[in-house]
């Protein structure tokens, strides 16, 4: 009987045994593989911060965004074209945008999109266009994008107001800020601009000036190194022309180029007069 005893002794410790180091591997593999889910590709340890880039609407303009985290087979999600919301009509009201009769709120459209700017750097950029070629101006600045064609900035003008919607016209081109809908006159006249219904966006227009002359060929309006961007041929960067990307994506829209004027000649001015 003892013998008898002595022999289940060993066995139930034998099984015990063998089932502490089965529980021992299966911690450790368990830990190896908590281990390596923590680490990136390259081996470092994984960040808590979320991978996934925001919404662009939830973005504010200017912010500038991982390239890594664009997702190029899904850019439509990074070009979006919105009614005016509650909110941007509150910023615009009283400025850019007045009570008038020739365009309402409602025909009018709110512009997210990335860009590269002047360093490079993905951006956030905005503007607000006629809701008639807001599709166009989006898949516009989409083509842009995935040239890498460089805006230094694209904000609506509000960011530069200086108390009209012709100064701040102003103040926003010192900046060589992008802009579009602004409801104003063409600089030195009475005449309505095509910005103040929409249908005209200016590009970089530091190195792609407004020139217009008067009677005595004195400029009607200087900007700052206006002269040295007049020479179109010197081949400075950002400077719009017939072989310049931006120049051949606008036109394909359908989109005019003031470049192509006699008087005044507005290198930074695309249009599209829809009437």
């Amino acid at each position: 009987m003892a013998a008898v005893l002595v022999v289940l002794i060993i066995v139930l410790a034998a099984v015990i045994y063998f089932k502490m180091k089965d529980s021992d591997k299966k911690d450790s593999d368990d830990a190896k593989s908590k281990a390596k889910s923590e680490q990136t590709a390259d081996g470092e340890p994984a960040s808590d911060v979320p991978v996934d880039m925001p919404l662009i609407p939830n973005m504010e303009a200017g912010a500038i965004v991982d390239r890594a985290l664009v997702d190029m087979g899904q850019l439509d999600q990074y070009f979006v074209a919105n009614e005016i919301s509650e909110d941007i009509f509150q910023f615009i009201n009283g400025m850019s945008y007045v009570e008038n009769p020739n365009i309402s709120r409602e025909q009018l459209r709110y512009i997210k999109v990335l860009h590269y700017n002047f360093n490079h750097e993905v951006q956030v950029g905005e503007l607000i266009v006629n809701a008639n070629i807001a599709e166009d101006v989006r898949n516009i600045f989409r083509e842009l994008f995935e040239q890498e064609y460089e805006i230094q900035s694209m904000y609506l003008i509000e960011r530069f107001w200086t108390g009209d919607g012709s100064s701040s016209d102003r103040s926003s081109i010192e900046n060589n800020n992008t802009s579009a809908f602004n409801y104003r006159t063409i600089a030195g006249t009475d005449q309505l601009s095509n910005h103040a219904l929409g249908y005209a966006i200016d590009i970089n227009p530091l190195q792609n000036p407004y020139v217009a002359y008067n009677a005595d060929g004195s400029f009607r309006e200087i900007y700052p190194e206006m002269e040295r961007f007049i020479d179109r041929a010197n081949g400075e960067p950002h400077m719009i022309g017939h072989e310049d990307v931006c120049y051949q994506i606008f036109t394909r829209y359908g989109f005019t180029w003031g470049g192509d004027w006699t008087d005044p000649i507005d290198y930074q001015h695309f249009e599209k007069n829809l009437g």
